[in-house]
């Protein structure tokens, strides 16, 4: 007769299950962890040997690019806006001509 006070062997198929789709949804193991790098490295990366001139025309070039994104992003946002209230127009034009009209005559 079994106790209740006696643990389980919990090795049922949801738990199984459970742990098959953590291991699937994690990937594979060999990724690498995020480590610090020597100052070296970073200026071999992105190689800036100390040019501080270098760097900040990377910078500013990089700014720039944003900036002409974000200006495209506007430009385009905005003719969106305007698209839609030019259709929001339309579609409120053909509502109230459709509320006069009966189904059964609706060509004429």
């Amino acid at each position: 007769m079994a106790n209740v006070d006696d643990p389980k062997n919990e090795t049922s198929s949801w738990s199984i299950f459970n742990w098959k789709n953590k291991a699937e949804m994690e990937g594979p193991s060999d990724v690498q962890k995020p480590r610090m790098r020597s100052t070296q490295e970073i200026l071999t990366k992105y190689k800036y040997d100390g040019d501080a001139a270098a760097a900040a025309a990377h910078a500013k070039e990089k700014l720039m690019e944003r900036k002409e994104k974000l200006e495209r992003m506007v430009q385009e946002s905005a003719e969106l806006e305007s698209e839609s209230e030019n259709f929001a127009t339309l579609a409120q034009q053909i509502t109230k001509s459709m509320e006069n009209k009966r189904w059964w005559n609706w060509r004429a």
